[in-house]
């Protein structure tokens, strides 16, 4: 009897197919093309971790490297629907719950190695819709030297122009990418995993704005800034929160008239002289970071806001349904909800030490990872869905500092 963590091959001949016909899909879509420096590859597995500022990333590592045969870690929210799980098994994908431990994606990652054939996993477990990558958990190191086959890093640019997470509209440009050996088996032997961890990092960090600033290609469309104010919340002029709103091609405050607009590039432009407006939009999320690290060093430190509680209970669907309302309370220790759930009065609670981030659906809800059941939470304010995202990580920073400070003490 085989084993439940067993793994099938992929099927050589339906694989070729669809990555031969991925370079043309995408060369005239995108203007894409597989890099001419591609780093020799060994004849046995490897692991390839991704920058992940785009959907669509897994595409255009596929193309690059057609002759390897990939299965890609997925996160366990596409499997929600019932349509989508099939095929995505079909692929031979593998399901990993996001942001917390998965035992049995792990056992199927091994086994992925131990048939000869290889793995694609984005250490992020998200799109962040900022355009440059946030820190990976320290744990891909760990993987990383479980698994024992060569690492690789591809690097994905222009993805994120080309369809952002604030912005559903497809857009017309140029991506690029760039593979890197980041450690051979014998070096996954000699280095500890800190030291592992550090060069991972390095080798998969991208700055969309900074390769744009070099490039300057247009991506096509208007409605440029739509959704923009799902990310950026607070008004760099005023302070105020929630108060930004978008227009076509603008973003404005309602409260103190503050107005910039977004150029083909993706780069910001104030509209007078009295505005203020960063010109990178990762910028601006740095502003909103800044602020909640200051409320966060209090010792009150709470973020509450009114909310919907949401299950998912339509197999046919990744959505969530609305089962109850009430109030949703991040703190230094836990993530709280209280209130109703299908017509009854509950409290649930879980410790943040062992939740990494928050799975989330820009300007809609985020999810809390645990292991009784998918939870998401609908805040009422729209806008307030990404300050809680972002507050989850700096909270963990927070208290590492907090760690590091008593230890120099003692």
């Amino acid at each position: 009897m085989g084993s439940k963590y067993a793994v099938k091959p992929h099927n050589g001949f339906f694989y070729d197919m669809i990555t031969l016909i991925l370079r043309p899909y995408l060369w005239l879509k995108y203007r894409f093309k597989a890099p001419k420096d591609i780093p020799a590859m060994p004849d046995g597995p490897i692991l390839l971790l991704g920058s992940h500022t785009g959907n669509l990333d897994f595409l255009f590592a596929l193309a690059a490297l057609r002759k390897k045969r990939f299965h890609a870690v997925v996160a366990a929210h596409f499997y929600r629907n019932k349509s989508l799980a099939w095929l995505l098994t079909l692929l031979r994908c593998i399901k990993k719950e996001q942001f917390r431990a998965d035992v049995e994606s792990i056992a199927k990652m091994r086994g992925v190695i131990s048939i000869g054939e290889s793995l694609l996993i984005y250490p992020e477990g998200e799109v962040n819709g900022t355009g440059r990558t946030s820190s990976a958990p320290r744990s891909i190191a760990k993987l990383a030297k479980l698994l024992k086959a060569p690492v690789y890093a591809v690097r994905t640019h222009g993805s994120y122009f080309t369809r952002t997470k604030w912005n559903p509209i497809q857009r017309r440009g140029k991506v690029e990418t760039e593979i890197e050996l980041v450690a051979t088996s014998e070096e996954l032997k000699q280095l500890d995993a800190e030291k592992l961890y550090q060069r991972i990092e390095s080798k998969l960090y991208v700055d969309d704005y900074a390769w744009q600033k070099q490039r300057m290609i247009a991506f096509s469309g208007g409605k440029r800034a739509k959704g923009l104010e799902k990310l950026l919340y607070l008004c760099p002029r005023c302070g105020a929160e929630s108060t930004t709103r978008t227009e076509n091609n603008d973003i404005f405050c309602t409260k103190c008239s503050n107005r910039g607009s977004m150029d083909e590039y993706g780069f910001l432009h104030a509209h007078d002289e009295g505005c203020i407006i960063p010109e990178i939009v990762a910028d601006w999320v740095e502003l909103e970071r800044e602020r909640l690290r200051v409320d966060i060093a209090k010792p009150d430190f709470r973020l509450s806001a009114e909310c919907s509680l949401q299950y998912h209970l339509d197999p046919r669907s990744t959505e969530h349904t609305d089962v109850g309302h009430g109030t949703v309370t991040l703190t230094r220790d836990a993530i709280t909800y209280a209130g109703t759930a299908e017509g009854r009065e509950v409290t649930y609670s879980f410790p943040i030490d062992s939740i990494y981030k928050f799975p989330f659906e820009m300007g809609k809800q985020f999810d809390i990872p645990n292991t009784m059941r998918t939870i998401g939470i609908r805040p009422d304010d729209y806008q307030q869905n990404e300050k809680f995202v972002l507050a989850l990580p700096l909270i963990h920073e927070y208290m590492e500092k907090q760690r590091a400070q008593h230890k120099e003490a003692e």
